[in-house]
């Protein structure tokens, strides 16, 4: 749900290559881009895939919802529309959303600092916001029992503002891959961000950037 230019999709065909994976995204931009790695994409919201094929849909093994429920007005309303479906039923679901008590951002806050951006945790589309503790009550109000959680890293991402500077000519013309593709993320990614990802799980809740959990249905 909300799989932008298929990063999340590419990176799960690379482990699981005979998944079956359908992506729903109201970009159409990024849809034709998601398009490359998913088996099907709705072009739309989540709400309108609900009335057209949510009821029809074969039963799917998992929904993730990747940086979305802080995009909506009313993040209970959505979890509980698309418990609802049949077709989601059974499924194990994964939903991240940005830590919004992560350590730079209590700094931030404390001087008095709250500017909006293109995107990440200051992100102007952002409409709520979350700690561990309120995604925790978020997911057990809607009737999701959680299995694990786990949290992306934050110390470079506190640069991010910055490395993005080096890839505005791309992202202006909508290369939403420009970044994930290039050799400085691929450094990172397979040098850097495994000892990063370790020392932020000593304390998640101060030095997690994004929150990640798996739930499934309570009982």
């Amino acid at each position: 749900v909300g799989c932008g230019a298929g990063a999340n999709a590419r990176a799960l065909r690379e482990r699981a290559p005979g998944a079956v994976l359908v992506g729903i995204e109201p970009d159409p931009g990024a849809a034709a881009l998601a398009r490359e790695a998913c088996d099907e994409v709705f072009v739309g919201r989540v709400e309108e895939w609900l009335a057209a094929d949510g009821a029809s849909a074969a039963p799917f093994d998992g929904v993730l919802l990747s940086d979305v429920v802080e995009h909506v007005v009313d993040p209970l309303a959505l979890l509980r529309s698309l418990l609802a479906a049949p077709a989601l039923v059974r499924a194990t679901w994964l939903v991240s959303v940005p830590n919004y008590a992560v350590w730079y951002n209590r700094l931030r806050t404390l001087a008095g600092r709250f500017d909006y951006a293109p995107s990440g945790l200051y992100d102007r589309t952002h409409l709520r916001f979350f700690t561990r503790a309120s995604l925790r009550s978020l997911l057990a109000a809607a009737g999701l029992a959680i299995l694990e959680e786990a949290s992306t890293p934050s110390l470079v991402q506190a640069a991010a503002p910055w490395l993005r500077r080096a890839f505005t000519a791309e992202l202006a013309r909508g290369d939403h891959l420009a970044l994930e593709s290039s050799a400085l993320y691929r450094v990172y990614r397979d040098a850097l961000e495994p000892a990063e990802t370790a020392l932020c799980g000593l304390w998640p809740s101060l030095l997690g950037f994004q929150l990640v959990v798996a739930a499934r249905r309570g009982g």
